[in-house]
């Protein structure tokens, strides 16, 4: 944050300051439209609310001096100066609080909703205020009569709002490209199209025609071109709208080109309309384009990013089906040296469990009702070898059976349970297997009796439920395990109902 009071905050101040003297004293050569003291086009509004928009509240004494010292070079009254002076500063400061405090506008320009705040907030309401102001200053230095206030507030208002439609962009990108590339640079290509730009704006104003003539058609000439440039160029065809329309305000304002009108106030409409078309439109559908290239590149970082979590889920179940199956094969080990007839029955069931794993792993989520029948049939598999030393029963809520879960994670807390209670105690281990819905919360729950090992914490199954939870359901799941005072174990994973799918 630059301090207020500091040097650096002076300097810019003072090139500010100067900008908008200079564009001031541009804008005073458009008077001549009308024939009043208000311009269809001016200038140093755009770059005064830009200012703000770079830089913030603090360099509005570059719009306050800047005011001053062009209104004392027209040879205005003192007073005129000084209110005119507060106006541009509360017309500004007004646009960039609505714009930068309210709706967070993006000096990018990156998005279609950009330009509308800029349409919408930032141009219309501190114009407003300003333009009331200043005539209020004519009214009082006895340049315009009360029953002029309407028109000459009008006037004001207009010339103010089109200023920022063309000049604030072109400012904020100018800015943009000297942070970027520390000074601008067009290619020739870029420069030939401003070139031929020039050439067909000079073909429609260079002459003495009017809006009363059937060449009225010549002054958009250059419109389809700048509708192009927009698609083109994206946000470099702020410069072409800055183009077209200085030179065509210009012409108009030395009496060339065919928006003249007998009446000086039909010319200022006919200007008005005018820039507005221009304006709008190039800033609307460069902001469009803007947006598309944006919202493609996100729809292809998160395309990226799924095949990416994809591709780390199946490296996680493929690291899990062999210990499925190593531990699998012991139990027949086990069982063909104590009972062949039910080892051979191991061995079938082994097969249609693993016939069914193999094909659930091939998809992200599976129904709650096949997770359950692998689980069966391993815990079938388990009771076949270790007999009385298990006893298991599965309590499964009707209304999860289609509930989609990931493949193989629930059986996993089945494993363990096999793994620490059965195979580590002498007892008859009970494990019971649970599903239900609580509120927006799915439950999948294992018990069974005995006590955590020491080192539970640092297991490399238990890392990978981690792991897969958190790629399939970021913060929205949970995974818990922990012992009861009774003597049992419970794992736990729990996520939001509306996320299993």
């Amino acid at each position: 944050m630059i301090p207020f009071f500091s040097w650096r905050n002076a300097r810019e101040c003072l090139l500010g300051g100067i900008g908008i003297f200079t564009l001031c004293m541009i804008g005073e050569e458009f008077y001549r439209v009308s024939g009043t003291l208000a311009a269809p086009l001016w200038p140093s509004s755009g770059l005064a609310l830009a200012l703000l928009l770079l830089g913030g509240w603090r360099l509005f004494p570059a719009i306050s001096f800047g005011t001053i010292a062009a209104t004392q070079a027209f040879g205005d009254h003192l007073m005129f100066s000084i209110i005119g002076s507060l106006a541009n500063t509360l017309e500004s400061l007004i646009g960039w609080f609505l714009m930068s405090r309210i709706f967070g506008f993006s000096n990018s320009m990156c998005r279609i909703r950009d330009i509308f705040v800029l349409i919408l907030a930032g141009a219309p309401w501190g114009t407003m205020v300003s333009a009331i102001l200043c005539t209020l200053g004519l009214v009082g230095i006895g340049a315009v009569k009360s029953d002029g206030i309407p028109l000459s507030s009008l006037l004001f208002w207009t010339g103010n709002v089109l200023g920022i439609f063309v000049f604030t962009p072109l400012t904020l990108r100018i800015a943009q490209l000297l942070h970027i590339r520390s000074s601008l640079r067009f290619s020739a290509r870029r420069l030939l199209w401003f070139l031929i730009l020039t050439v067909v704006v000079l073909v429609g104003f260079f002459n003495r025609l009017t809006a009363h003539s059937i060449l009225y058609p010549l002054a958009y000439l250059s419109f389809p071109m700048l509708v192009w440039l927009a698609v083109d160029l994206r946000k470099d065809v702020t410069f072409a709208v800055a183009l077209v329309t200085t030179l065509a305000t210009g012409f108009t304002a030395f009496g060339m080109g065919p928006l003249i009108r007998y009446d000086p106030m039909a010319t200022y409409a006919e200007m008005t309309v005018f820039i507005m078309i221009y304006s709008i439109s190039c800033l609307i559908l460069m902001a469009a384009m803007e947006e598309s290239t944006t919202n493609s590149k996100l729809a292809l970082n998160l395309r990226l990013s799924s095949a990416r979590r994809e591709a780390e889920l199946r490296n996680l179940r493929t690291s899990l089906n062999p210990h499925f199956l190593f531990n699998s094969l012991n139990t027949i080990k086990s069982l063909a040296a104590e009972d062949s007839a039910k080892a051979q029955n191991a061995i079938v069931a082994l097969s249609d469990l693993l016939r069914t794993s193999l094909r659930m792993t091939r998809a992200e989520r599976v129904p709650l009702r096949e997770e359950l029948s692998v689980i069966r049939s391993y815990l079938e598999l388990q009771k076949i070898r270790h007999e009385e030393r298990l006893d298991w029963s599965i309590q499964d809520d009707p209304t999860c059976q289609n509930l989609p879960v990931p493949p193989m994670l629930f059986h996993q807390l089945v494993e363990n349970a096999v793994k620490h209670g059965v195979e580590l105690s002498t007892e008859c281990t009970i494990i019971l297997v649970k599903s239900y819905i609580r509120g927006k919360h799915v439950h999948l729950l294992v018990e069974n009796t005995g006590t955590l090992p020491k080192d539970y914490s640092y297991g490399i199954g238990l890392q990978s439920i981690r792991e897969e939870l958190r790629a399939l359901y970021g913060e929205n799941a949970a995974f818990s395990l922990g012992s009861t005072h009774d003597g049992k174990v419970i794992a736990e994973i729990v996520f939001l109902k509306e996320h299993a799918s």
